[in-house]
């Protein structure tokens, strides 16, 4: 009988706190001390003030809710869904999962999940985030995907923004930045006239973050300053808290480390306001890395144990992100090498975990999934629209006409509708087509971006770690040479020879030339390379029209040369390998072949990782592979039209 009220307990958390929160708190807890009041306003009274708390406070938000939950287990359970919704949101941010986890599924037994669409969504999506990203990430995903399917079945722009938010954050802790960034910014504009700023805070200081990693510093000034304002009409603590931790990261970004230090510290004193375990660690581990970053190791390192004593069940996946790596390097400077080790292990193994390709097939084929449902839903209505059109022309011809113009009639709508509908399928087919073919191209284009970002920074450490280290060994070697020491001699001429090699490889990795000029002149630098250390003559010819595409097309083609060379030169036994690049009527064709001894494809396998690379960046540009092996050479041909290809 009370069950048509639950549903408030689903906006009392969704209000901007901060605008007369104080008087509407004293007017609530007026109304407990009248001795007449009914227990079921008595319920809706506890509950109000544990939602109201809630953003402040978590020691109030469980007094209250427990009130609610014990006066509600007499009164035919009025409003219990929402009194064990709070708990789980309470036991959560205390960083007790499993409590969490129990209370969210209790929600789920008493909840309508037909009438009470939205009030199921939040379980579902508040129980999703509990869930682990590498050990529960297929249930996760079908979790969030069904709260949302809900949302868009309501129609709420908010709730809809609300889950797109969950989704970001679980595609950037997977390396998928770029869907990440695509719902928060969906989710934005579906929160953008709602009353829901903390809502909005949260996603601004999401996408402050991404516009940081890609260093656009000033996007991610615009993004804080509107977070800031946030902060200030709202004082909600935890979206605060979390605005100055970006804060601060952008600061240091700038080397601003003075002003930085101030916004970590005004940080952590709003996470100790809530009393948030997981919040408070997370401010010591950032202060951590801060002091870390601005050279000063020990108070790095106190920040980071400080972190560590508030540990709950999800530290170690979200410590793990930023702390082990920065942490380790803290130890290094005070020369524990050990811990340094220690920690590196640590974030290595759970980076790993967390960017497994495992994670990154099932996030990929549950986003796929989801579009596709999608579109069957909209065919399935339009299908309904057209079934409902037929039977009202149907009846109303019934009325008018005779049987025999009835039939011709009828006949002839089937007809027209049965060639409309092919017509509409076929459409339709198409469309489906080139939305797995966007989805692909966005996929191996986000793979392909992280291999160059990968090859940089392993080429950059070489150049300037590895290299500058033997040049120092070197100088310091040459010093002695005035003993004539031949042993010496020797040394310097070795770390010469691997001064050289370190270059080649750094070169290889990312080509200077491929940087700086172009895809010709990459690739003939390339053959000079390699003539200069492998024995088969490598020759390289250009013909036809002047070559003008982007720098990632470039690359590709640069990467399918450099693995079809090595391909030759480890297996073909080859004594002399042809390059050539033509470019006539816009139609490229890149051709490699060697005079080796040639394969069988028939018994020979050719789908290692080096030729799946090459098929992988075939398909993104849009082209086509074709070759001939035999007893005469091997040669690869790869034609594509720069006219229309993939960009």
């Amino acid at each position: 009988m009370f069950k048509k009220y639950s549903v408030l307990f689903f906006f009392l958390f969704s209000t901007s706190f901060g605008f007369g929160q104080t008087k509407k708190i004293d007017s609530l807890k007026a109304q407990l001390s009248k001795t007449d009041l009914h227990d079921t306003v008595r319920i809706k009274t506890y509950f109000a003030l544990g939602g109201r708390f809630g953003p402040y406070s978590l020691d109030s938000l469980k007094k209250y809710t427990l009130k609610a939950i014990d006066l509600s287990k007499l009164n035919d359970n009025y409003l219990l869904d929402g009194a064990y919704f709070y708990m789980g949101l309470y036991h959560s941010d205390k960083g007790e999962i499993d409590k969490a986890k129990n209370y969210y599924k209790k929600a789920m037994v008493l909840v309508d999940s037909v009438n009470d669409k939205q009030k199921l969504s939040k379980i579902l999506s508040n129980y999703a985030n509990l869930l682990n990203e590498t050990t529960e990430l297929d249930e996760k995903i079908d979790y969030f995907t069904r709260a949302l399917k809900l949302k868009e079945s309501i129609g709420n722009k908010l709730e809809i923004g609300h889950t797109q938010y969950n989704f970001s954050i679980l595609y950037g802790n997977t390396g998928f930045d770029s869907l990440a960034i695509d719902y928060l910014k969906r989710a934005l504009k579906n929160v953008e006239d709602s009353n829901q700023m903390a809502l909005k805070g949260h996603i601004l200081n999401s996408l402050t973050a991404f516009a940081l990693k890609n260093e656009r510093f000033e996007e991610a000034e615009s993004y804080i300053e509107k977070s800031e304002k946030i902060c200030e009409k709202t004082g909600a603590n935890r979206l605060c808290y979390n605005t100055f931790i970006k804060k601060g990261t952008y600061l240091d970004k700038l080397k601003r480390f003075t002003e930085a230090e101030v916004a970590f510290i005004q940080s952590l004193e709003y996470a100790k306001k809530r009393k948030t375990p997981d919040d408070i660690m997370l401010a010591y581990a950032n202060l951590g890395k801060h002091y870390e970053l601005s050279g000063n190791p020990k108070k790095a390192i106190l920040s980071f144990k400080k972190a560590q004593e508030n540990n709950t069940d999800k530290t170690e996946r979200r410590i793990s992100q930023f702390a082990y790596e920065s942490w380790s390097r803290a130890e290094s400077k005070v020369g524990n090498y050990k811990k340094s080790n220690d920690y590196l292990k640590k974030y290595v193994k759970i980076k790993d975990s967390l960017n497994s390709e495992q994670n990154k097939k099932s996030l990929a084929n549950a986003e796929s999934k989801y579009q596709s449902e999608k579109k069957d839903k909209e065919i399935a209505e339009q299908k309904l629209v057209l079934a409902d059109k037929e039977l009202a022309l149907t009846q109303s011809q019934s009325k008018t006409r005779t049987m025999s113009i009835l039939i011709v009639s009828l006949l002839s709508a089937s007809i027209l509708l049965w060639f409309l509908f092919q017509q509409r399928q076929k459409r339709i087919q198409q469309q489906l087509v080139t939305i797995q073919r966007e989805q692909e191209v966005r996929t191996l284009e986000s793979l392909m971006e992280g291999e160059e970002k990968e090859r940089f920074r392993i080429a950059k450490e070489l150049h300037d770690g590895v290299n500058g280290d033997l040049s120092a060994i070197k100088f310091k070697l040459s010093s002695l040479l005035e003993m004539n020491n031949t042993v010496i001699k020797e040394a310097v001429t070795m770390i010469d020879n691997s001064c050289e090699q370190v270059r080649a490889i750094s070169h290889n990795l990312v080509p200077p030339s491929l940087r700086d000029f172009n895809l010709l002149e990459a690739v003939e630098e390339y053959c000079q390379s390699m003539n200069s250390i492998h024995e088969p003559e490598v020759h390289f010819q250009h013909i036809g029209d002047v070559i003008g595409l982007d720098k990632k097309q470039e690359a590709n083609l640069f990467r399918i040369v450099q693995e079809l060379v090595t391909n030759s030169i480890k297996h073909a036994e080859a004594s002399e390998i042809n390059i050539q690049l033509s470019h006539l009527e816009n139609t490229l064709q890149l051709t490699v072949e060697d005079n080796g001894k040639g394969f069988d494809s028939k018994t020979i396998k050719s789908d290692g990782i080096g030729m799946r690379n090459v098929q992988s960046r075939v398909d993104y540009l849009n082209a086509t592979k074709d070759f001939l092996s035999n007893e005469k050479g091997t040669s690869y041909t790869i034609t594509m039209d720069t006219k229309t290809s993939t960009t």
